[in-house]
C-alpha cells in the first residue's frame, strides 16, 4: 500500500518528472497521490548532471518496491525518468487506496536509439501536436524524435541564411527557431533527443521552388509538391554552388540542433532529370559515372563531408548505400530487408517493418524484430554496429488532428520491441500483448493522447447531417487500407498510362476529409470477434455461439442503417460508405448463414459453399506489406473498386473461418 509520492533532493528535471507522474495518475484515477505522506519515493542517482540527452546515455534503472516505500536507483537522470514510467504503469488506485506490487525490477533498454520519425512536410503539425507526441513518447520510453522537416510538399524550418526556404517553400507553415528551441528543450526534459532530417538530393521540390538555381531541371518546379513521373526532380549535384549553399545551410542548422546526428535523407531519387540535362550528363561522363546511382553516391559523400565538417554524424536512407560512400555514414534501412555484403561496412539504423502509416495491426508490427533483415541472405553478423531502430509516421494521410489515433496504441507495441529483450517479445510478450496494451492505453490517455474515441468524434464532424451513433459503430468495424490504394493508383497512372499519353497529376496526399483517414490502423472489435470465432472452433461453447450469432445479426442491421444514411448524406456518398456498408451486410449474412448451419449440425452443399466463398473473396482482407510482391498484388487487386481498396471490413477473416467450419473445415 502506498500512502503518497514524496521525494526530496531532486534536480529540476527529475522534480518535474515526478510532478508529471503525479499529474498523470490524477488524470487516470481522478485523484493524485499525496506529495507529503510517507512512505514515499526515494530516488538515488549517481550522475545528477542535466545536459542534453546523448546517444550513449545510460537509461538503466532498478526499482525496488517494499511495504515501507519505493526506491528508484539509476546511474543518470534519464535512467530514473525511465523508471518513473514503469512505476506509473504499476501503481493502481481503488477504494481510496494507492497500491504497488512488492517486487524488484532491474531494467535496461535493448537498443540505445529508439526513435519516432515525424513527417511534418506533407502535412504540417502545429507545435502543440508535437509536444503531445513527445509526452506520449516519454511514457513509451522512446528517446529519439526524428524530425523530417523538408520534402517536396514543404520546408518547415526557419532559415536565416536562406529565408526563401521557409518563406516560399512552406506556404507559411513552418517552425520558427524559437519554437524549435522550445521543442528541443521540452524533449530533453523527457529524455528525448531531436534529430533533424533535411532530405537531399531528391524529395526537394520545396527547396527548388525557393531557390530554382538548385534544380537539376532547365524548367525548375514552380509549385510546392510538383512531381513529374513517379518521383520529383532532384537538385543538381554537379555544381559547386550547390555545395556552397548546403555548407552554409548545414552550418546554421547544426548550431540550432544540439544532437550529434544529422539525417541527410537520400531516398527515392529519380535520376531522369540528371540524364536529360546535358551539363549534368557531361559532368557524369567526366567523372566516369555509369549512372544515377554513382552520381548520387558522389553527392552523398559531399553532403556527408559537409555535415561532418560542422561537427555532426551523417546518416541517410538505404539508397545511399554504395561502395563509394564512406563507412562512417549510418545507413537507415526501410525497404525489403535484403542487402548485399557492403552494408556490413556501415553502422545501421533500421525502420524496416515499422511504418505506422502502413496501418498494420499491433500484433503484426510487434512480431517484426528490428534485426530481421538479411545480408547476403544471412542474418546480420553479431558484430554489426546496429545503432537502433525507429518507427515512422509518414504524413501522406496524417495531420495533427489524427496523429494520436494513427500512432497509439500500436506505437507502444513497437516501442516495447525496441526496449525489451527479443526472447521476451517473441514469447511471453507476444502472448500477452493486447492485454497489456489495453492497460497501457490508460497511461497514454493520461499523458494527453487523444487517440481514444477519435473516429466517432471525426465522423460527427465529417457528417454533420447524420446521427453519429450508427456511423461511429460502423467505424469500429472498418480498417483503413489507404496506403495500398494510393500506391495502386500511382503505379497504374504513372507507369502504365504514360506509355500512351502524358501522365496525369495524381493527388497523393489526403485532405483529411475522408472517413478512411480517421480510422485506427486496427479494429479491436474485429480482432475480438476473430478471437471469439477461433475459441468457438476449439470449444464449441454454446453461449459463445449465441453471442457470435447475435453480433452478426446486429451488424447486418447496422449495415442497413448505414446504407440508408449514406443515401441521404452527400459526404457519406462521396466516401463510398454505402458500398462498404453493402459489403458489411453481405459478410454478416454469410456469417449468420454459417452459424445457422453449424448450430443445426449440418454442412453447406458444395454449390452453396462455392457461392459464399466467391462472395467473400470480393472483400478479401489484406494486411499491406511493403515487399517485392507489391506489383503482383496491385495487379491482382485492380479488379476491386477504389472504395474497397481503401477499406478493410474487419470481420471478414472471422466470417471466412466460420464459413470453413460450415463447410466441414477449420475446426
Amino acid at each position: 500500500m502506498l500512502s503518497g509520492l514524496s521525494c526530496l533532493g531532486l534536480t529540476p528535471r527529475l522534480s518535474a518528472a515526478v510532478d508529471r507522474l503525479r499529474g498523470r495518475l490524477e488524470a487516470r484515477f481522478g485523484v493524485a497521490p499525496s506529495a507529503q505522506n510517507a512512505p514515499g519515493l526515494t530516488i538515488e542517482v549517481n550522475d545528477l548532471s542535466s545536459g542534453v540527452p546523448a546517444p550513449d546515455m545510460d537509461e538503466s534503472y532498478t526499482l525496488t518496491m517494499e511495504s515501507n516505500g519505493i526506491c528508484l536507483a539509476a546511474s543518470t537522470e534519464i535512467g530514473a525518468m525511465r523508471g518513473l514510467q514503469t512505476l506509473c504503469q504499476l501503481i493502481t488506485y481503488a477504494e481510496g487506496t494507492w497500491q504497488v506490487p512488492c517486487c524488484e525490477i532491474e531494467d535496461a533498454p535493448r537498443f540505445s536509439w529508439r526513435g519516432m520519425l515525424l513527417d511534418t512536410s506533407r502535412h504540417f503539425m502545429h507545435i502543440e501536436h508535437v509536444l503531445r507526441l513527445l509526452d506520449c513518447m516519454e511514457v513509451a520510453k522512446l528517446n529519439v524524435l526524428h524530425f523530417h522537416l523538408a520534402n517536396d510538399q514543404g520546408f518547415r524550418m526557419e532559415c536565416a541564411t536562406f529565408p526563401k526556404l521557409h518563406e516560399e517553400g512552406s506556404e507559411g507553415a513552418y517552425y520558427t527557431k524559437e519554437q524549435m528551441r522550445e521543442i528541443i528543450a521540452f524533449a530533453a526534459d523527457r529524455g528525448i533527443r531531436v534529430v533533424p532530417e533535411f532530405c537531399l538530393p531528391g524529395h526537394s521540390v520545396s527547396w527548388q521552388v525557393a531557390y530554382p538555381e538548385l534544380s537539376a531541371a532547365s524548367d525548375p518546379p514552380s509549385r510546392i509538391g510538383e512531381t513529374r513521373g513517379a518521383f520529383s526532380i532532384p537538385i543538381d549535384p554537379s555544381r559547386e554552388e550547390t555545395y556552397t549553399f548546403i555548407d552554409a545551410f548545414v552550418g546554421e542548422m547544426a548550431a540550432l540542433f544540439p544532437d550529434p546526428y544529422f539525417h541527410t535523407g537520400g531516398d527515392e531519387v529519380n535520376p531522369t532529370a540528371w540524364k536529360e540535362n546535358p551539363r549534368i550528363k557531361a559532368f557524369m561522363d567526366g567523372k566516369g559515372f555509369k549512372g544515377g546511382r554513382d552520381l548520387q553516391a558522389y553527392f552523398t559523400g559531399r553532403y556527408a563531408q559537409l555535415v561532418a565538417r560542422h561537427g555532426k554524424i551523417p546518416l541517410g536512407w538505404e539508397e545511399v548505400l554504395h561502395s563509394d560512400v564512406s563507412s562512417d555514414v549510418i545507413v537507415h534501412l526501410w525497404k525489403d530487408g535484403a542487402y548485399g555484403a557492403d552494408l556490413a561496412r556501415h553502422p545501421v539504423l533500421t525502420s524496416w517493418n515499422t511504418y505506422l502509416d502502413l496501418q498494420q495491426p499491433a500484433d503484426w508490427l510487434y512480431a517484426k524484430d528490428p534485426l530481421d533483415f538479411r545480408i547476403d541472405g544471412k542474418a546480420p553478423p553479431a558484430d554489426l554496429n546496429v545503432v537502433g531502430a525507429e518507427m515512422t509516421n509518414w504524413a501522406e494521410t496524417i495531420h495533427g488532428g489524427n496523429l494520436d489515433m494513427r500512432t497509439w496504441p500500436r506505437g507502444a507495441a513497437i516501442a516495447e520491441r525496441f526496449w525489451s529483450a527479443r526472447a521476451y517479445c517473441d514469447g511471453v510478450g507476444k502472448e500477452t500483448l493486447y492485454a497489456r496494451l489495453a492497460k497501457f492505453e490508460a497511461c497514454l490517455t493520461a499523458a494527453g493522447s487523444h487517440h481514444a474515441g477519435h473516429s466517432a468524434r471525426a465522423c460527427a464532424e465529417l457528417y454533420e447531417d447524420v446521427d453519429p451513433s450508427a456511423v461511429g459503430q460502423f467505424a469500429e468495424l472498418i480498417e483503413p487500407a489507404a496506403y495500398p490504394f494510393l500506391r495502386r493508383r500511382r503505379l497504374l497512372l504513372e507507369r502504365a498510362l504514360p506509355r500512351f499519353f502524358p501522365s496525369p497529376d495524381v493527388q497523393r496526399y489526403s485532405d483529411m476529409k475522408r472517413f478512411v483517414d480517421h480510422l485506427p490502423g486496427e479494429s479491436l472489435v474485429g480482432r475480438q470477434f476473430r478471437m471469439d470465432v477461433e475459441e468457438l472452433a476449439m470449444t464449441g461453447d454454446l453461449e459463445l455461439a449465441r453471442s457470435v450469432a447475435q453480433r452478426l445479426m446486429d451488424w447486418e442491421v447496422l449495415a442497413g442503417e448505414v446504407r440508408r444514411l449514406a443515401r441521404s448524406s452527400s459526404g457519406m456518398r462521396a466516401d463510398g460508405l454505402g458500398r462498404v456498408a453493402v459489403g458489411l451486410g453481405r459478410i454478416a449474412r454469410i456469417g449468420s448463414a454459417s452459424m445457422q448451419c453449424l448450430q443445426a449440425g449440418r454442412t453447406f452443399s458444395p454449390f452453396r459453399a462455392w457461392w459464399y466463398e466467391k462472395r467473400l473473396k470480393a472483400y478479401a482482407y489484406e494486411v499491406f506489406y511493403l515487399d517485392k510482391d507489391v506489383v503482383k498484388r496491385v495487379i491482382r487487386d485492380l479488379r476491386k473498386p477504389d472504395v474497397l481498396n481503401r477499406h478493410n471490413i474487419a470481420i471478414q477473416p472471422a466470417v471466412a473461418h466460420l464459413l470453413k467450419m460450415a463447410c466441414g473445415e477449420g475446426r
